[in-house]
């Protein structure tokens, strides 16, 4: 008996410490089940929405421990599976003893992880509509109410800025000093441009998050067509953090609509 419970004992401690397996941690706690299975079923409606192609991905904070994230090997986002899915630690570090090749800008989701402990979901990608507003110099801005989580407008990421000591780079976030680079121009707003390169954007849900990034987009292609035609009306301070309010109460139900979509034969 007392050898059973010293049993028992060194699993939860190796539970903690992240010894064990993403698929054993999902037989262990339903939590960390649901949040594998959701983030895989979020890459799927990702691609669907064209908010990422074989390029871009998604991340999720692992509910049993605040420290590690979720995310699937390097592989296009349409096709990951449960088994695809790694664990990795706030510095980028793929846990477990993982040798599987990881995404070159993991960095992105645990620089923004580590430094936003209200964001627990990380998605990036280079979706057409949203560049033109990292290379111009216009503000990507709240036009209606599905993006007033733009708020008074995203951020711009230079990454000349924090490249040392050659500003010339290839344009990836492929370090712990440019994900943390990013993530404060990120600032406390949910979606940051890069510039030459795309976006990223997060949200304290898997869900919510793949709603940010969905709507930017849409703004981004309604903002550019508007200024085609004359003064725009963005939305007020004011109108942005009350519309934010009310419209993500209701997330799923195109959470809903982009699931039915994606699981159908």
């Amino acid at each position: 008996m007392k050898k059973q419970f010293i049993s028992y004992l060194l699993a939860i401690i190796c539970f903690q410490a992240g010894a064990a397996s993403v698929q054993e941690q999902m037989e262990q706690n339903p939590a960390v089940k649901t949040a594998v299975e959701e983030l895989v079923l979020a890459n799927h409606i990702l691609y669907d929405q064209n908010a990422v192609d074989g390029y871009g991905h998604i991340s999720v904070r692992n509910p049993a421990n605040p420290n590690t994230f979720f995310l699937a090997r390097s592989v296009a986002p349409s096709v990951v599976k449960v088994e695809d899915i790694m664990e990795f630690d706030m510095n980028g570090k793929a846990l477990n003893g993982d040798t599987r090749v990881a995404y070159g800008e993991r960095f992105i989701h645990s620089g923004v992880l580590k430094n936003r402990p209200d964001i627990n979901s990380v998605i990036h990608g280079h979706a057409s509509p949203v560049l033109p507003y990292g290379l111009t110099g216009t503000t990507l801005r709240p036009v209606y109410h599905m993006s007033a989580f733009l708020g008074e407008g995203a951020p711009i990421f230079e990454i000349r800025n924090f490249a040392k000591p050659n500003p010339d780079t290839d344009m990836f976030v492929s370090n712990v000093e440019l994900g943390d680079a990013l993530s404060k121009t990120m600032g406390l707003q949910y979606f940051v441009l890069m510039r030459g390169h795309g976006y990223a954007a997060g949200a304290d849900s898997i869900k919510k998050a793949v709603f940010r990034t969905i709507y930017a987009i849409q703004n981004a292609s309604i903002q550019s067509e508007a200024m085609k035609m004359g003064q725009v009306q963005y939305l007020t301070p004011g109108e942005a953090v009350t519309a934010q309010e009310t419209i993500e109460k209701t997330i799923g139900r195109p959470w809903q609509l982009w699931s039915e979509r994606v699981k159908k034969p």
